[in-house]
């Protein structure tokens, strides 16, 4: 415990929107932003919380990524908008279209919001649990850098490519989660790396293209194992279709830019899906979802997906989170700097 320092979330969301805004964001996106990284270290995984703030900055300080960026977002089909990220964040884009986009899938059903021309750090599940606070199901992908090797090959071509699903639970906090593409996601790689620890299982390969769990290793050869063998390979696949393609996004492989600034990401594409369940005829779906969750709950140690993090919360609610010191001189050193 010598070696970390308590801090209450409102201490941890206050030092991230310092150091994003000595990095150059304005006021909104920097709140964005805050939150992002405050949800993060109180759900967890907090890989994707304070850790993410020097790669965010980076960004910003080698010209990759638009600090102040302004999206623009327009309607161009019935149930569709099409968002431009001004070479910002998706999270500021997605954002501004939330209240749209729920008044289109509550109007026709179903609606969806792409948008390119963004870079994107972090948890999906931000977008979409707010869409199933509002009684949506949402669904959201988006593409990133190539290192997820398809099964079977040597070469990454997809990138971790995460996707996320949310849905309303009635009575209870919505049912939320969401994953990477590949066997481990990048950032807890780089966690273990940090801590001088294995990973519990192969998630990448090393130099020889022979699985390996050394975080290492894997960070070496910058080539990840899909999660499921060709199963993940194949929702790898569908991520980078709906998420760069139909967006119009940057493809995983189309990563050159990314290595000359020295950025962690790309400026990828994400869809974020929207449906109204209320629409769909079926009347008794909170039925269904209440029922598909008591058959989980208490089945041995068995727990309805994402709902770890519902006891996280509580905890760093209460007690704060404990952050590394070293961590806390590098981001404040940052801000001095900005």
């Amino acid at each position: 415990m010598n070696s970390t320092q308590l801090l209450s979330l409102a201490e941890v969301r206050a030092l991230a929107k310092s150091v994003l805004v000595s990095a150059g964001m304005d006021d909104h996106g920097s709140d964005v932003i805050a939150d992002i990284v405050m949800c993060s270290e109180r759900d967890g995984p907090r890989s994707h919380g304070l850790r993410n703030l020097p790669f965010y900055v980076q960004s910003f300080t080698s010209g990759y990524a638009n600090a102040a960026a302004t999206p623009t977002i327009e309607r161009i089909a019935p149930g569709v908008l099409r968002g431009d990220g001004d070479n910002g964040y998706y999270q500021i884009a997605a954002n501004m279209a939330r209240e749209d986009l729920i008044a289109l899938a509550r109007q026709n059903g179903i609606a969806a919001f792409t948008c390119a021309n963004c870079h994107h750090l972090g948890a999906l599940r931000f977008d979409t649990e707010p869409l199933a606070e509002a009684g949506l199901v949402a669904l959201a992908v988006v593409n990133s850098l190539s290192l997820v090797v398809p099964h079977g090959g040597l070469r990454p071509v997809f990138g971790t490519n995460p996707m996320s699903f949310a849905c309303p639970r009635e009575g209870g906090a919505p049912v939320v989660w969401d994953q990477a593409s590949s066997t481990v996601a990048l950032m807890d790689i780089k966690m273990a790396a940090a801590e001088g620890r294995a990973l519990p299982q192969p998630a990448g390969l090393d130099a020889q293209g022979h699985p390996t769990a050394d975080p290492e290793a894997i960070l070496e050869t910058q080539s990840l194992l899909p999660f499921g063998a060709h199963k993940g390979a194949a929702i790898a696949f569908l991520i980078e279709v709906l998420g760069a393609a139909l967006a119009g996004g940057t493809l995983s492989v189309d990563n050159e830019q990314r290595k000359e600034h020295g950025a962690l990401n790309i400026k990828g594409g994400a869809t974020l899906i929207a449906i109204d369940p209320t629409r769909f005829g079926n009347v008794a779906f909170d039925d269904y979802i209440s029922r598909i969750c008591s058959e989980i709950e208490g089945n041995d140690d068995a727990r309805v997906p994402g709902d770890g993090r519902l006891k996280k919360r509580v905890e760093a609610e209460a007690k704060g989170v404990a952050v590394s010191k070293d961590l806390l001189a590098q981001l404040k050193t940052m801000m001095s700097q900005g």
